[in-house]
């Protein structure tokens, strides 16, 4: 199962991986993206590629 990692200090909350996920894997908190559905992620990496500040990466 893929990993889900936010680096919290890098993310600005635009919500891009909210939008672009499939699984529906993240939620905005705090003004933050946070992977609340982590079990869901099918690693396609479309947060990781698509997150403007690159503070996503999902490993297997």
């Amino acid at each position: 199962m893929p990993k889900v990692i936010v680096n919290e200090e890098s993310c600005v909350g635009c919500g891009t991986c909210v939008d672009n996920c499939p699984a529906g894997v993240y939620e905005l908190k705090d003004g933050k993206a946070v992977p609340v559905n982590e079990d869901a992620c099918i690693g396609c990496r479309l947060c990781e590629s698509q997150c403007p500040q690159g503070a996503i990466t999902i490993e297997d």
